[in-house]
C-alpha cells in the first residue's frame, strides 16, 4: 500500500484546505498520508511506495510560495534522480493573472526534467471559479485514485 507524501505550497491557506480534503480521500481508501508543510528534499522519500502530490497555490506574479520555494531550490542544487517517484500536481491560482498556476506547472517541469513519473494531467483550480477549492478535488479525485487502486 502507498503512503502518500502531500507537499503543499499555501500563502493564504487554500492549497492547504485542498490538500487536507485530498487527505481525508487517501485515508478514507486506506491509504497512509504524511502532509508536508515545510517541505524539504532530505525529508522526502524518493522511492516507488511514497508517491508525491504538489499542491501549490501560485504567489505574486508567478513565483512560488514562501514555505515550497526552499524545495524547489534544493531541487535545483541537488538535482537528485527521482525516476523512482511517481508524482501528480494539483496547481491553485487565479485566471486573473497571467501567470495562472506557474507555481504548480514551474515545479512540474522541475520534476519531469529529474526523471520524476507524472501519472495524472495537472489539475488546474481557478479561485475564482470555485470559490470553495476543496470541491474541485472531489470531481478529479475518482478519476485520478484509478492510478492507484
Amino acid at each position: 500500500m502507498y503512503t502518500f507524501e502531500i507537499i503543499v505550497g499555501t500563502t493564504l491557506g487554500s492549497a492547504e484546505y485542498v490538500a487536507d480534503h485530498l487527505t481525508e480521500k487517501l485515508i478514507d481508501q486506506g491509504f497512509q498520508v504524511n502532509i508536508h508543510l515545510d517541505p524539504q528534499l532530505k525529508n522526502l522519500p524518493i522511492n516507488k511506495n511514497n508517491p508525491w502530490i504538489i499542491c501549490t497555490a501560485t504567489h505574486g506574479a508567478g513565483d512560488y510560495p514562501d514555505n515550497i520555494a526552499p524545495l524547489a531550490q534544493q531541487l535545483a542544487q541537488d538535482r537528485p534522480d527521482l525516476s523512482n517517484v511517481r508524482y501528480s500536481i494539483v496547481a491553485l491560482g487565479s485566471k486573473s493573472y497571467d501567470q495562472f498556476c506557474n507555481a504548480g506547472h514551474m515545479i512540474d517541469r522541475q520534476l519531469a526534467q529529474l526523471n520524476g513519473e507524472k501519472v495524472a494531467i495537472t489539475l488546474e483550480i481557478c479561485t475564482l471559479e470555485t470559490p470553495i477549492p476543496e470541491d474541485a478535488i472531489d470531481i478529479w479525485y475518482p478519476e485520478w485514485a484509478k492510478n492507484w487502486l
